[in-house]
């Protein structure tokens, strides 16, 4: 007997380390470039398993600290973040960071 699923949610996380994006070369023009294709990251991919049209990006929330060392850890700020099953999002808000939600493609 197969089951299946009809639809689901995931949820990425990820950051960006100053200090080894420093000795990588990895510039704030990397990051707005990133920022910029994350949203479109399902478009024109498809495959076998997942048939073209089938995988969307909903948001990305984008988190950018005043400081390298970061004013919370990526912990508290992932935590700040709940996703629900319809796809919309709660952010508990952390004094001086300001999320931005960048609608997907």
């Amino acid at each position: 007997m197969k089951h299946r699923v009809d639809s689901g949610i995931y949820c990425t996380f990820g950051s960006i380390n100053p200090q080894l994006a420093e000795r990588t070369d990895f510039s704030d023009a990397d990051a707005l470039a990133l920022k910029a294709i994350l949203p479109r990251m399902f478009e024109n991919d498809a495959s076998s398993a997942r048939p073209d049209g089938s995988m969307e990006v909903l948001k990305v929330v984008w988190w950018q600290h005043n400081c390298k060392s970061g004013r919370y850890s990526s912990a508290k700020v992932h935590g700040s973040l709940t996703v629900n099953a319809d796809g919309s999002i709660d952010i508990a808000p952390l004094d001086g960071l300001e999320p931005e939600i960048i609608n997907g493609f």
